[in-house]
């Protein structure tokens, strides 16, 4: 009894020492301002591993140095639902699957940030879902990416990219020197293109008083669309890795498109006319941004930062033929975001609350055959509370939000309150496999052009119009997940639903004017809701450890429309598979996706089958790759659509000649110079780049 006893007590001493040496290991983590103090499961040399309330990716060797950008890594990783465009530099999901935010060390980073970064730097990406109250409102994904940087030296560097087969360039510039505390960085990027070879069908029926069915086929030819742009960004950091870091950032953006002309050819009645189409854009915005990251105690944190921007956006539509319309429109847009967060990694869980502000003032006004002129002041404040922590084998995150959203243009505008709580629950009954739940509930504003009382006109029958009148509207989600994990194995299966409560959905109307004429009134306003069901997949697998790796993910979708006159429901598979092979200083990558199918509100939208081939070489601190896209196809429809309105059915398709068997060559270069490292806290100023003009 008494070696029982002693064993007891030797037991419970190593228990609790390894616990403790846990916490402080974790303690020394504070590169994620998030993360949780506390145990978790240890699994064998995984590559992927499911944290609970995020999916851990951990690049290998091979992966790092075959990548030039966090462009080019994220994409060798292939993330579940997200898309990476290397060549245009997007990261985008699936726009009925809600908006994506990418940070680095935890904090929101932009273009600059991703060309910029170092592959090699990266410890690893998490891939959060549903992230909950602490990223704020309206997001619904985050890819978080976690570096090291180099105390004491310097990073140069350049990318340039080429399309073979179609004008279109683009380039970066970037560098940093670091001394001490201190860090000067300079980015600089341009983009050109200069596409010819698209083209635009429609078909669309419209329903008139008597009864009878007006068809009329609109088809656009030599369609040619010019793009320009420039950013510049200067900031400086100043950091103390275990107490603060200050950074201060100032950039400038230039988009123009000077050209964007058409012909069009309207075919009724028996009749064919043929005339031109064409617009122009012209925005340019400067942002000054503020981030303080100061470490009260080993555990405490607080985190403030203040953006400020300013946009001016010049936009001109015409047409001509039997009825030609032409207008011009100019938006002044001011916005300025503020946060605040506090963290307290405590010993049960950790805690976080924060507050939010942002104030945006947009004026536009409209001359031309379309006059208007609109003020409008849109305000929010968001504050929130969350605990973060494990009671055994289950880990929970807890957290509740109070969202306030003020709206106001001329004598119209409102007030919108809602409580926003967030549960996430994880239980791993095994080592290798784990459960998570996830209910939120969130909001959605309408966007700005939605927001206008202007009128413009689109063609001879059809007429956009804003709506002052419609409001916010609340989003209940829940998402149910299984996945399994050995070393080289990881799969995941989860049951989502996700419903949008008198949501703002396009309403279309048929009004006879006084002079005998039918028109179409599109616009928005709040309806009854719109609610999405979907059970997909995700699978990785290394085959052969650093060197050839597969992904797979695919789902059923299933969406519910409810307006106030109609109900649409819809079917869709969707699916993508990725492969990586690592060869030494070569590396290959494949992907292919079926096109993202969806139906929302009166809309059945399909877009672009999607496949391309990749292929990088490094030598020295060079790095050549060259991108084939939409092999062996010369023309490529990028989207088809259908309206299914009953006053109004349109069946659309879009093709690009450009895109087809479209060949890309990128060279870039890196040099760094540097020891000693640390993490880095890096902040990407916040833009405003909605200027509310209503764009044909």
């Amino acid at each position: 009894m008494r070696r029982l006893f002693l064993f007891l007590i030797c037991f419970v001493a190593a228990y609790t020492a390894d616990a403790q040496n846990a916490a402080e290991d974790k303690d020394d983590d504070k590169v994620v301002s998030d993360s949780v103090a506390l145990r978790e499961v240890v699994v064998e040399s995984p590559r992927t591993v499911d944290k609970g309330d995020a999916l851990r990716l951990m690049p290998s060797d091979a992966q790092k140095t075959a990548a030039t950008t966090g462009y080019g890594l994220l994409a060798r990783l292939a993330l579940p639902n997200v898309t990476v465009d290397e060549v245009t530099k997007e990261i985008t999901v699936p726009p009925s699957l809600g908006q994506l935010q990418v940070r680095i060390n935890d904090v929101v980073a932009d273009r600059h940030d991703l060309v910029s970064l170092n592959p090699k730097a990266v410890m690893y990406v998490d891939f959060i879902k549903n992230p909950g109250v602490r990223y704020g409102q309206g997001i619904n994904f985050v890819i978080n990416i976690v570096t090291e940087k180099a105390e004491h030296g310097y990073t140069v560097g350049a990318e340039l990219m080429q399309t073979l087969t179609a004008m279109r360039s683009s380039g970066e510039a970037f560098a940093k020197v670091n001394r001490g505390k201190g860090e000067l960085g300079v980015n600089y990027s341009f983009g050109y293109t200069d596409m010819k070879k698209q083209e635009y069908e429609e078909t669309a029926d419209y329903l008139m008083p008597d009864n009878t069915v007006f068809t009329i086929g609109r088809r656009d030819d030599d369609w040619r669309t010019k793009t320009l742009s420039h950013d510049l960004q200067l900031r400086y950091v100043l950091a103390d890795s275990a107490r603060y870091t200050l950074q201060a950032t100032l950039g400038g953006a230039l988009s123009r498109i000077p050209k964007d002309t058409k012909t069009r050819t309207e075919a009724y009645g028996g009749a064919d006319e043929t005339f031109t189409v064409g617009s122009t854009d012209d925005t340019k915005q400067a942002t000054a941004d503020l981030y303080f990251n100061y470490n009260l105690t080993p555990r405490q944190t607080l985190t403030a930062n203040a953006t400020g921007s300013y946009a001016l956006s010049d936009y001109s539509y015409a047409y001509g033929g039997i009825s030609p319309y032409a207008y011009t429109s100019a938006s002044k847009a001011r916005s300025l975001f503020a946060e605040t967060i506090y963290e307290n990694r405590l010993r049960p869980f950790t805690l976080s609350a924060g507050v939010t502000f942002d104030h945006n003032n947009t004026g536009i006004t409209y001359h031309g055959d379309t006059e208007a002129a609109n003020d409008i002041t849109t305000q929010s404040l968001y504050a929130f509370a969350q605990a973060k922590g494990r009671l055994a084998s289950l880990s929970y995150t807890a957290g509740a939000g109070v969202s306030y959203l003020r709206y106001r243009q001329g004598g119209q505008g409102y007030h919108y309150w809602l409580c926003r709580p967030e549960l996430q629950l994880s239980w791993s009954p095994l080592r290798q496999l784990r459960l998570d739940y996830n209910l939120s509930v969130r909001q959605e504003a309408p966007r700005l052009a939605y927001l206008g009382d202007a009128v413009v006109r689109n063609n001879r029958l059809e007429f956009t119009v804003g709506n002052p009148g419609i409001h916010p509207n609340r989003v209940i989600e829940q998402t149910l997940t299984t996945s399994f994990q050995l070393p080289s194995f990881y799969t995941s299966v989860s049951t989502h639903y996700r419903s949008h409560l008198n949501t703002w959905m396009q309403k279309i109307e048929r009004v006879t004017a006084d002079d005998g004429n039918t028109y179409f009134f599109f616009s928005q306003a709040n309806q009854r809701r719109i609610s999405m069901f979907y059970v997909d997949n995700y699978t990785r697998c290394d085959l052969l450890p650093d060197k050839l790796s597969l992904t797979f993910w695919g789902g059923l979708y299933r969406c519910f429309n409810y307006g106030d006159d109609y109900t649409h429901h819809f079917s869709a598979f969707n699916w993508g598979a990725g492969a990586n092979a690592y060869l030494g200083r070569l590396s290959l990558s494949a992907y292919v996706d079926n096109g993202w199918s969806f139906l929302e509100g009166e809309m059945r939208n399909r877009q672009t089958y999607v496949y391309y081939l990749t292929a990088s070489y490094r030598f020295g601190n060079f790095s050549l790759s060259l991108y084939w896209q939409h092999c062996f196809q010369n023309r490529v429809r990028t989207n088809e659509a259908e309206l299914l309105n009953r006053y109004a059915h349109k069946t659309q398709r879009m093709y690009s000649g450009d895109m087809g068997n479209m060949v890309s060559l990128s060279l870039s270069w890196r040099f760094t110079k540097g020891s000693e490292r640390k993490p880095l806290e890096s902040k990407a100023a916040r833009r405003n780049v909605d200027t509310g003009i209503i764009k044909n």
